[in-house]
């Protein structure tokens, strides 16, 4: 395939050029500004440039849109004008240009924040969010997807939505949760008994390719995660296994509600990122199992269990100690698995 991939230079989008070039694919990377160190087959454009001109040589099979815009806890007028340029009318701005150019496959990489919440498995057939504005933008985002596959006969899309990625990089997911742990530091609030999807780096990436590579028709969406669900409980208890660190430490609930709004002051005072704060709270506690059967049933196989996308993340981060004889799976004094 001969691909278009915006974001390029993005925690994912880096991953996404190195597999596909590996996997036989070429095409064009964009960004902001053109991207660096790409491997060989693939072009560096800058986003403006690509946008004013048409692709030269072999037509691109399909656009791979990552392009995004995050938000703070918080987004303050200048953040959320942001969020409308990049992530609604960036979008829209693609959408044109691939309709302009002839690719009729459109891959976007969305978000589970797109829709509501709710207790229970989170399925795409989720009311869209409307009201946290980076989950609306998002779904306004899927929205203008939807219409232009819908503008023209032969044209489809994937909504990809991936649950927070996590990998061996420190602008992944997670980077605070897992050092916390290694660390011995407290990580779970209350009992950590909530459900969460995540998803690793090469699951995402994989996930991508899997659908640049199947042109279905129309529009459907799809929850990217990693195929095991766990508790936040279990996520730090693996973490601590693969660390060596001690069983993970929790904060009462009562205390850490107490707690979070003065963090959140202290915070906004010295402009740090605490490791408390009520979004994390909020975060701890709410709703956010995103299955993803729909994408299973297309054939994807994930290429990477939760535990083995961890170890890549921790060694990464230089967060897992080096072997040492008679360590491996040994039980500890205290009887608590390593």
């Amino acid at each position: 395939m001969r691909l278009v991939v915006t974001g390029a230079s993005g925690f994912v989008g880096r991953a996404l050029v190195v597999a596909a070039a590996r996997a036989g694919h070429t095409g064009v990377a964009t960004g902001r500004t053109p991207p660096g160190l790409l491997p060989p087959g693939w072009e560096a454009e800058s986003r403006a440039a690509c946008l004013a001109s048409a692709p030269t040589g072999v037509p691109p099979d399909t656009l791979i849109h990552l392009e995004v815009r995050q938000a703070s806890a918080r987004p303050g007028p200048d953040e959320l004008a942001d969020l409308e340029r990049v992530n609604v009318k960036g979008t829209a701005a693609w959408l044109a240009w691939a309709g302009r150019v002839g690719i009729t496959r459109f891959v976007f990489v969305s978000s589970v924040l797109a829709v509501t919440r709710s207790p229970g498995p989170i399925t795409e057939t989720a009311v869209p969010e409307a009201t946290a504005p980076y989950g609306a933008s998002k779904a306004r985002a899927e929205a203008a997807v939807r219409a232009w596959v819908g503008a023209e006969p032969g044209r489809s899309a994937a909504i990809l939505r991936p649950a927070p990625v996590y990998g061996p990089d420190r602008r992944s997911n997670l980077v605070n949760f897992v050092s916390r742990v290694a660390r011995g530091r407290p990580s779970l609030i209350g009992d950590g008994a909530a459900r969460k999807s995540i998803v690793s780096q090469d699951n995402l990436v994989a996930a991508i390719l899997h659908e640049a590579a199947h042109a279905r028709s129309g529009c459907v969406a799809y929850n990217v995660s990693d195929r095991e669900g766990h508790t936040i409980a279990e996520l730090a208890t693996i973490v601590a296994e693969l660390t060596g660190a001690p069983r993970p430490r929790s904060v009462p609930v009562w205390l850490a509600r107490f707690a979070a709004p003065l963090a959140d002051a202290v915070g906004r005072l010295s402009g740090r990122d605490l490791p408390l704060s009520s979004a994390r709270v909020r975060a701890a506690t709410a709703p956010g199992f995103f299955p993803c059967d729909r994408l299973l049933e297309t054939g994807f196989v994930h290429p990477q269990s939760t535990r083995e996308g961890l170890a890549a993340m921790l060694a990464g981060l230089g967060l897992t100690p080096p072997p040492a004889e008679g360590r491996g799976g040994s039980p500890r004094s205290d009887g608590a698995p390593r």
